[in-house]
């Protein structure tokens, strides 16, 4: 059974600091630039082989394979309650005709946390804001890959993305081991709208949520954190004008977050440093 091994552990890298995964980030990546979507789930669960740890045994017998079931699981419903009641709605998206979201964005300090029960990520607690933050978007075939840097972390994600004309959801499913024989399983989704004339993503909102966890031995799972978030910011803005991004090493037309490596004109392998400097050898 064939794994691009290198860029699994270094998407594991980043998932082993992230129980949710979060728009701010979580903790650092590697691996080359582009739109390289990782796309392979072995075991037919929804979570793709990089976020989970154990990729080859289907979680709830590959249930959240299909998003329906994502989105009308306990956690999900709980988590959308929770920010109705805090003013915030969220309506996700199932179509299979989202709008294209591609190239750079920037989202400047601001949003809010609404919401946040054990979300780790980021260190975000309930009515904190959000920073600033620079990410790269492209996608292909229903899968989507982020590419993002703010001020304090910096993470590349793979995940599914669904809608219908200017609305979308992106859907991010991983797992961590929570404790010796326990696994969580936890579920990130953005939802938002395109805007037509700007390319802005608005509307701009977050929810995470726990799917559950599993077992390897009885009674592991006891007293497991459920892990639960809302947050938003109101839009990220189109970058089209590479010089202005700030949170990103930009090289010959195209930008990259720390750990990201290319080949330069020059055949040179160059890397984005966590200092936003261009290293090549």
């Amino acid at each position: 059974m064939y794994i691009n091994q290198i860029k699994l552990k270094n998407h594991l890298l980043a998932i082993l600091t992230i129980i949710t995964l979060s728009s701010c980030g979580g903790g650092g990546s590697g691996g080359s630039s582009g739109c390289d979507i990782y796309t392979k789930d072995d075991d037919k669960d929804g979570f793709l082989n990089p976020y989970d740890v154990e990729w080859e045994k289907p979680f709830e017998n590959g249930k959240y394979n299909k998003l329906e079931n994502v989105v009308n699981s306990e956690g999900v419903k709980r988590i959308l309650k929770i920010a109705k009641e805090r003013d915030v709605t969220v309506n996700l998206q199932l179509g299979n005709n989202p709008p294209k979201i591609k190239g750079y964005y920037r989202s400047e300090a601001g949003g809010r946390v609404v919401y946040a029960k054990y979300a780790l990520a980021g260190g975000r607690t309930t009515g904190s804001t959000l920073a600033e933050s620079e990410n790269r978007s492209c996608m292909s075939k229903g899968f989507y890959l982020n590419a993002l840097n703010d001020t304090r972390n910096f993470t590349i994600t793979d995940g599914k993305i669904r809608g219908d004309g200017q609305y979308f959801s992106i859907y991010y499913l991983n797992s961590s081991k929570v404790a010796d024989g326990c696994t969580g399983y936890y579920v990130d989704i953005r939802s938002g709208k395109v805007d037509k004339e700007s390319g802005d993503l608005k509307n701009y909102k977050v929810i995470g949520a726990t799917l559950g966890f599993s077992e390897s031995k009885a009674g592991a799972c006891n007293g497991a954190h459920i892990s639960e978030e809302v947050f938003y910011t109101e839009d990220k803005k189109k970058i089209t004008d590479l010089d202005d991004l700030e949170l990103m090493c930009v090289d010959e037309g195209k930008a990259y977050v720390p750990t990201e490596t290319w080949k330069n004109k020059a055949k040179e392998s160059c890397k984005c440093t966590a200092d936003i400097e261009i290293e090549c050898e």
